[in-house]
Parts: C-alpha cells; sequence; structure tokens
C-alpha cells in the first residue's frame, strides 16, 4: 500500500471526487467531513499528508492545520482553498501551517503531479542517506539562538512595534547588522535608530536579517573562513535583492510574503558544508574554478550530496516555507520536474547566478537561460536594467 492521503471537508461532494480522482493511483484515501473527525482519524491511523478545506464549520481548516503541525508535525499539510481566502493562505504558508495550498476548482492531472511532488521532496529531505550521514557527522547542528527567535516570534505574533524595537535593540549583534543594512547607499538612509531603521526595512526584511545572521553566527568560522563567509553573505543579500528587482521591474508585482527569504538562504547549505568541512570544500572550489566543473555534481562526488539538498534539509528543520525550502533545493536545477513553485525558483536561478557574477565568482553557478523565456523577460534588457539599477542605487553594496 502506498503513502496515506487524508482528504478533510464538509462537502461530501467534495470527497466523493477526491476518492474518484485518486481511485487509480497507489495512495491509500481516507475522508472525513470535520475537523474533529479528522483529529480523531489522526489519532489511531497513520497518515502521510492531509489536505484540509479552509471553510468548514466549528472547525476551520486553518485551526485543524495548526493543530495538526503541533500534534502530528511529520504529517505534511495542504491547504483546498478559494480565491477569497486569500489573507488566510498566505498567514498559513508564512507560518508553515501548510506547505502549498490548491485551489477550487483544481485541475485533476496538476492536482495529483503536485502531491506526487511534494512526497518526492519531503522523502529526499527525510529519507535520504547521505543527506542525514554528513549532517549526523557534523558537530552540531545550526540553531536560532534565543533573542534571535524572539525577535522571529515577534514579528509572526504581530506584535507591537515597539516591542519588536526593544526585542532588536536587547542584541546589540543583530541590532549593529540591520544598522548596517539600513546605512547601506542601497537605502540611501543615515540613521542610528533602530525604530527608524524598522519603518524603512519593514518587518519582512529585519526578518530576512535576523534568519540569516542566526544561521552564519551560529558556524563561528575561523580567521580563514571568514572571508569566505563574507562572500557568501554578501552573494546572499545581492541575490536577494536581485530577486526583489526582478519581481518589482519584470513581473511588476509585489514578491510573495512567503518567498521573501528565498535569495538570502538559498546558499544556507554551502555555509554549512564549507564549515563543517573547510579543506575538503576548499578542494571542491579550486576544483569548480580551474576546471569549470558543475559545483552540485563535485559535492555529489565527494559528500553524496550537494548543498541544495543539505541547503532544504536544514530549512525544512528550521521550519521555513515550503517556497523557500524549494528555492534551496533547485535553484542549479530550475527545471527539476519535482518543482511546484515554479517562478521563485527560476527567479532565484537567475538571481543567484548573477550574485555570483557580480562578485567575479562566475564559475559558481551556470545560467539555464531557458529561465528568462518561461518568465517572459527579456534577457539582455535584463542585464542593461540590472547594470543601471546597481550603478544609480548602489544595489549590490554591504
Amino acid at each position: 500500500m502506498g503513502k496515506k492521503i487524508l482528504f478533510v471537508d464538509d462537502e461530501v461532494q467534495i470527497l466523493k471526487a477526491f476518492k474518484r480522482l485518486f481511485m487509480d493511483t497507489d495512495y491509500e484515501i481516507t475522508v472525513a467531513e470535520s475537523g474533529l473527525e479528522a483529529l480523531n482519524i489522526l489519532e489511531n491511523q497513520e497518515v502521510d499528508l492531509i489536505v484540509s478545506d479552509m471553510r468548514m464549520p466549528n472547525m476551520t481548516g486553518y485551526e485543524l492545520l495548526s493543530i495538526v503541525k503541533n500534534r502530528f508535525p511529520d504529517i505534511v499539510r495542504i491547504i483546498l482553498s478559494g480565491f477569497a481566502e486569500e489573507r488566510i493562505i498566505l498567514d498559513s504558508l508564512q507560518k508553515n501551517i501548510a506547505k502549498i495550498y490548491i485551489l477550487k476548482p483544481w485541475e485533476n492531472n496538476i492536482f495529483i503531479e503536485t502531491i506526487d511532488n511534494i512526497f518526492k521532496v519531503e522523502d529526499m529531505l527525510k529519507d535520504n542517506i547521505n543527506v542525514l550521514k554528513l549532517v549526523k557527522s557534523a558537530d552540531e547542528l545550526p540553531t536560532i539562538k534565543e533573542s534571535y527567535q524572539k525577535i522571529i516570534d515577534e514579528i509572526e505574533c504581530n506584535a507591537e512595534i515597539y516591542e519588536i524595537v526593544e526585542a532588536i535593540e536587547s542584541d546589540n549583534s543583530i541590532a549593529i547588522k540591520i544598522l548596517h543594512v539600513i546605512n547601506s547607499s542601497h537605502y540611501g538612509v543615515k540613521t542610528g535608530s533602530i525604530k527608524r531603521a524598522v519603518a524603512y526595512l519593514g518587518l519582512d526584511n529585519i526578518k530576512n536579517i535576523v534568519i540569516s545572521s542566526a544561521f552564519i553566527d551560529s558556524l563561528g568560522f575561523d580567521s580563514k573562513g571568514k572571508e569566505k563567509l563574507k562572500m557568501l553573505w554578501k552573494q546572499s543579500f545581492i541575490a536577494n535583492r536581485i530577486v526583489s528587482f526582478i519581481y518589482n521591474e519584470f513581473l511588476n508585482k509585489k514578491i510573495p510574503e512567503t518567498e521573501m527569504n528565498a535569495g538570502l538562504l538559498s546558499n544556507i547549505g554551502m555555509a554549512f558544508m564549507m564549515y563543517h568541512f573547510q579543506d575538503k570544500y576548499s578542494e571542491i572550489i579550486d576544483e569548480v574554478k580551474n576546471h569549470h566543473t558543475a559545483i552540485v555534481e563535485l559535492e555529489k562526488k565527494c559528500f553524496g550530496t550537494n548543498h541544495q539538498e543539505i541547503g532544504g534539509y536544514l530549512l525544512r528543520w528550521w521550519d521555513i516555507p515550503f517556497p523557500i525550502v524549494e528555492s534551496a533545493i533547485y535553484h542549479h536545477e530550475p527545471f527539476h520536474e519535482n518543482v511546484i513553485n515554479k517562478q521563485i525558483v527560476y527567479v532565484v536561478h537567475i538571481a543567484g547566478k548573477y550574485a555570483w557574477d557580480i562578485l567575479k565568482e562566475t564559475s559558481l553557478m551556470d545560467l539555464d537561460e531557458k529561465v528568462f523565456l518561461e518568465l517572459g523577460i527579456d534577457k539582455d534588457i535584463f542585464e542593461k536594467r540590472l547594470g543601471e539599477v546597481a550603478e544609480l542605487n548602489g544595489l549590490f553594496d554591504e
């Protein structure tokens, strides 16, 4: 018997439709007409994935999936919803209450393909022996220290601005990093005020800085490693700015809140490998530069895994939204058949490549130019506009 999926919806016809849809698949289907019935099933049966409607009487899908996340964290959670619930969908994804959402009405083939792909990604992250072996061989996994976690919690709980400012000011190291960012020429602001920095940067950017700082601080590189760490830190910030630039200038929309960290966190796995296996990883970097071998191929050859998979594992362990996890796993392979959130993966692929090029590390990432076609972006116009904005606004300053 294959994976077991639990569908939850108060409309019986919808549940019947799911049973028909998955009749010829290897999945075992169970259904529930309410959140309470679903929880009773979960208490008594092994379930791999739950798909829940958002609008249900007595217990909403949001409430149900929140409980499932706390009590059954290994169960993959998916939202089934309509367009009218955009805000609650976004909140669910941002807090990782759900991995993804599927809108009604759905296309049958795409629905099944999405379920297939999310299981492939989850299985790769949970059961990849080489990833687990490499992570376990490290002295310890990076963690978010208490003061940093407090800032993240305050932001996610929609705390008052003064409370967030106080949490930042209580940790001098993160306060300095935030002031360093706001005082860069990119923002054109000169201030020593955390309150003003928060107002200019916005809470999502503040959260980005805290998460990436938490990871990097936890590594504590030696003097030699600090230069490489600084390069990665700068590449991450440049990539994140390019991601925003692409959304604003070429896709003509605001980047979704659930994807705002994607460029910043895409190379977390590289930082981890560089720290824990410094000598061996330095040899890989040299080999890539000297012979222009694909870095993910060399990593696989040497470690049995690569920085994409390691990054995905760490971000999943940190409970980071799934689109960001997926961007880390596939930013070198944007057309991998398992990709679900295609647009952000394409954008991060472009951003990562051009960020490395700006740092004169052109061999560390190859560009698949088909992503420009998929996004409807003219590559030459993009490069020209990127150069103009960088020159005028100091887009890539530290």
